[in-house]
């Protein structure tokens, strides 16, 4: 009987070994499966973010070239330069009929008037992804609505978040100098030149993927008013609404007890863009 049981309990106890193995085979091949499931998974995600990075690289790259080449023709009637744009997976669209822009001057007391009020267009180019960006970040420029210094850019072009998904947008804002140019019937005579830059002479266009666009400087539109101001006025005010952003900028000019003439110019740079066609 004793020889009988100890053949039993060894027989139950090679039984346990024959089905521990199977077992912790199953538990190292589901370990494994998990193991490769996770590497897989990052190495994927961590893909798809390098790719993510390339193409917001390679979009910023084509609005930051394509400014540069609307700045080499800009103000210079008759030239043009073609800008390629590389596939980084996103739209690029032109609002010619964008960006509403509204100039007034004043002196704060007696004196008000509108001298600009159009819309001034716009480029954007929409990133392929929506989660790159979910607040706006000035590439060059800044958000003011007008500056009245040359050392500052009149291009905005810029990040942010957009409608559907990230934009990097390119506009510009106006820019504002004054200057005392002489005397005229016993009154100072001061000359305040606004220049704009205007891209609604474009073509409204939507282009996915590689697009050549050419940029073409089709005139400088001067514009003179003059304002001839009995009240002495030293300091005049410049304002601009930039569709919902309102700046202005400040000025002293020369007058005396007679008061103050002003003569306003406003210069408009009317660029058209345009996608030439067979280019895809």
């Amino acid at each position: 009987m004793r020889r009988e049981n100890k053949r039993e309990k060894l027989q139950f106890l090679l039984s346990l070994r024959a089905a521990a193995l199977p077992v912790s085979f199953l538990m190292l091949f589901v370990s494994l499966t998990l193991i490769v499931s996770a590497t897989y998974y990052v190495s994927v995600t961590k893909i798809q973010a390098k790719g993510k990075l390339l193409n917001f690289t390679v979009s910023k790259q084509n609005m930051q070239s394509f400014e540069n080449a609307i700045e080499f023709i800009k103000w210079s009637p008759g030239s043009s330069s073609v800008y390629n744009f590389d596939d980084s997976g996103g739209i690029f669209r032109i609002y010619p009929t964008a960006r509403s822009l509204l100039i007034n001057i004043t002196d704060n007391n007696t004196f008000h008037s509108s001298v600009f009020n159009n819309s001034i267009g716009k480029a954007v180019y929409q990133l392929p992804s929506a989660d790159t960006a979910t607040y706006t970040f000035y590439m060059k420029g800044d958000r003011r609505a007008i500056i009245n210094e040359s050392i500052h850019t009149m291009t905005q072009l810029y990040l942010s978040a957009g409608e559907i998904a990230p934009e990097l947008t390119l506009t510009y804002r106006p820019l504002a100098t004054v200057i005392e140019t002489g005397v005229s019937q016993g009154k100072p005579q001061n000359l305040l030149r606004i220049y704009i830059i205007n891209l609604n002479e474009s073509s409204e266009l939507v282009a996915n993927g590689q697009a050549s666009i050419k940029a073409k400087c089709i005139s400088v539109t001067p514009a003179l008013q003059t304002y001839n101001l009995s009240n002495p006025t030293d300091t005049l005010f410049v304002r601009a609404i930039l569709d919902e952003r309102s700046d202005q900028v400040e000025f002293r000019i020369a007058s005396n007890a007679n008061g103050t003439i002003i003569d306003v110019e406003i210069l408009v740079c009317n660029i058209a863009l345009e996608r030439i066609q067979g280019d895809v």
